[in-house]
């Protein structure tokens, strides 16, 4: 095998690990972070399609028509604008579906922490509270893991800011 061929070979293989270029114009955010909420809310998705995403009375229904996200640097601009207001009751547009949390900062790189708040704040809530076999969503506490959830979304936008050792993560969801 010569150089060139081992260099094709390297640069393929890095590739394959690398977070796609969603060309998004927000510059506090990066294709990395974008891959990691977008990966992690399209595989807690999948279980629902799957039938084996865990509900309180064992797996929640199984999912009709649901549709794997596409991530929009729109609503991750919309997202952005809340999370610089430093404040966990900041609105979103009506026609947005919004989450948003908080979280004390422990460590210099976040990365861990997209992934930890998508499935232990936002998704885990329904292991405590259950929905029953019809898969309605009509109590408070399952707001997140029913804006996740929904069958009808197509597309996602997650931004985050630290603000004085908070991190404030909010991802705004299209559900039509």
């Amino acid at each position: 095998m010569g150089p060139t061929l081992a260099i094709i070979i390297l640069l393929s293989v890095e590739a394959v690990g690398a977070a796609p270029d969603y060309q998004c114009w927000n510059f506090k955010s990066t294709d990395e972070i974008r891959y990691q909420y977008l990966s992690t809310v399209n595989n807690l998705r999948k279980q629902i399609a799957e039938g084996v995403a865990d509900n309180k009375q064992g797996k929640c229904p199984q999912g009709k028509n649901i549709h794997k996200l596409g991530w929009d640097c729109l609503l991750e601009m919309e997202a952005q604008k809340v999370v610089d207001q430093c404040k966990i009751d900041a609105k979103a547009p009506n026609v947005l579906s919004m989450l948003i949390e908080k979280v004390h900062l422990t460590t210099c790189n976040p990365t861990s922490l997209f992934k930890t708040t998508v499935k232990k704040a936002w998704w885990d809530v329904v292991t405590q509270e259950g929905i029953g076999s019809g898969a309605i969503f009509n109590n408070e506490k399952l707001r997140s893991f029913a804006t996740l959830a929904h069958g009808k979304a197509t597309r996602i936008g997650c931004a985050q800011k630290n603000c004085n050792g908070d991190l404030y993560m909010a991802c705004m969801v299209y559900e039509k």
